[in-house]
């Protein structure tokens, strides 16, 4: 199957590049883990690896799960079995979103925490192509990589949890997204992401940094009572109802962040605001609760529309 580069980070602006450049540094020096040699897993059964590459959808569907029963047997074997059905996500069938349904149940019971067949530890890496009725809802990875993505249908992820890496960097959400309750404990990138319809991030808590830069939020977007380390909404156009009531943030970046429409701060706490170059249009019903302090200057033609600064407290 493919892979992808992890995290793909580009500074965006200097405001937070200082702290991109730490974080991987903090990475890279990490200390280095004496590993023992594992012996090589026990070769798959070349019945099961006939099935795999066979023509007809049921078989296919037969290798995969006698390839996942081998796999319990044989830790060794689970990654690859992980890949295996990643790969086959690709595969177009008639009626691929149907194909992709029995994968993910044939995939599911080893990503659970509370199946008696999990596989902890196992990393989910996809790669540019087209991902139906997503729902990975309650389920526990390591790493969860949806590189230029395109998901079709609802995507849930809602109590999802993440151990390591997480990317949906220049992923493509048509409909739904649903990360409510979702722990990622070392952070996630989220850069150039479109998301047509509702984003929920209600709830989501993170270990470490957080990028959404460059997204397009184009409908309702809630990240009320998130607890993130530092997060940054550097040039993010947030055009429908966005609430962040309750969340809490370590620093918060929003440099030349965009609101067209609703925008509610009310509670929100961080240690510090960065809303350099943002602005919100003027020329429009809406209501909006800025974090204290911060108000909107005078309104000016720039298209389209009326468009005013966000202006900082006045020092006392």
């Amino acid at each position: 199957m493919s892979t992808v580069t992890p995290f793909a980070y580009v500074a965006v602006v200097s405001a937070v590049s200082g702290a991109i450049t730490a974080w991987w540094r903090l990475r890279r020096d990490a200390p280095a883990q004496v590993v023992t040699p594992a012996a090589p897993p026990e070769p798959v059964d070349a019945e099961v690896t006939a099935r795999l590459m066979a023509d007809e959808r049921a078989d296919r569907l037969r290798g995969l799960g006698e390839l996942a029963e081998e796999a319990d047997a044989d830790p060794e074997l689970r990654q690859e079995c992980v890949d295996e059905l990643v790969a086959h996500l690709s595969h177009v069938w008639p009626e691929w979103a149907a194909w992709q349904a029995e994968v993910w149940d044939l995939l599911r019971p080893h990503l659970s925490p509370t199946s008696p067949r999990f596989w902890p530890g196992m990393d989910l890496h996809v790669e540019d192509f087209q991902l139906h009725r997503v729902d990975l809802r309650g389920l526990e990875v390591r790493d969860a990589v949806f590189h230029e993505v395109w998901f079709a249908g609802d995507a849930r992820f809602d109590d999802l949890i993440c151990t390591g890496l997480v990317s949906f960097a220049g992923a493509r959400f048509t409909r739904h997204a649903f990360f409510r309750g979702a722990r990622f404990e070392t952070g996630a990138d989220f850069e150039d992401v479109v998301f047509t319809a509702t984003a929920a991030f209600d709830g989501v808590t993170a270990g470490g940094p957080m990028w959404f830069d460059g997204v397009r939020f184009s409908a309702r977007t809630d990240f009320s009572s998130a607890e993130f380390a530092d997060v940054s909404f550097v040039d993010v156009g947030f055009a429908g109802r966005t609430t962040f009531r309750g969340a809490r943030f370590a620093d918060a970046v929003f440099g030349e962040a965009r609101f067209s429409g609703h925008a509610d701060f009310t509670a929100v706490t961080a240690e510090g605001f960065d809303f350099t170059g943002t602005r919100a249009r003027t020329d429009v019903h809406v209501v909006r609760t800025w974090p204290p302090g911060w108000t909107l200057g005078p309104s000016r033609p720039r298209k389209p529309g009326q468009w005013a600064d966000l202006r900082p407290p006045r020092r006392s």
